[in-house]
């Protein structure tokens, strides 16, 4: 008898919760519509890119242009993330640390005066983090002219068993 009761007021509660989603202005969808993670077979494009953008690449370009050592990499992110861990080889040029006046003497300078045809990929934590297109589109404007942006980041690059570089401590 107990249990006929419990099935029947569980029954009840999945028709009303139902109903009431169906009527509902802020319902909720039964089936998601979610973006799947990245399984390396393309880059990654956030929604927040335009046309004229530097090119987004996916981790396997990334990683073949860090086998040629012929690209720089560019950790946009603040210097305690660059420190927990990121691309070997990388330099940290934090997007939200850049100065509001001569952006383009501090880039020059953090890059050790590398000419701006140089090949650059500028990556930040992943696809939650936007501080590598906005990096990116500022070297763009200042005349590097061959950036792109690894939008996978350092996630992406670890998630895939690549080597990183850690210079502190720190929790994950």
């Amino acid at each position: 008898m107990l249990i006929r009761q419990i099935v029947v007021l569980l029954a009840l509660s999945i028709v009303l919760g139902v109903g009431v989603n169906l009527i509902s202005p802020k319902g909720i969808d039964f089936i998601g519509n979610y973006r799947s993670l990245s399984s390396g077979d393309g880059p990654i494009v956030p929604p927040a890119a335009e046309p004229g953008d530097p090119p987004f690449i996916a981790v396997d370009v990334a990683e073949m242009e860090y086998s040629n050592h012929e690209v720089t990499f560019i950790d946009s992110r603040d210097p305690a993330e660059f420190e927990c861990g990121t691309i070997p080889g990388s330099v940290n040029i934090p997007f939200e640390y850049l100065p509001e006046e001569n952006i383009g003497a501090y880039i020059d300078s953090a890059l050790g005066g590398s000419p701006k045809d140089r090949p650059y990929i500028i990556f930040c934590s992943g696809e939650e983090c936007d501080l590598s297109l906005h990096l990116a589109r500022n070297m763009q404007a200042l005349g590097y002219s061959r950036t792109s942006i690894f939008f996978g980041g350092a996630r992406e690059w670890e998630k895939f068993g690549l080597e990183m570089e850690r210079r502190a401590p720190c929790e994950k």
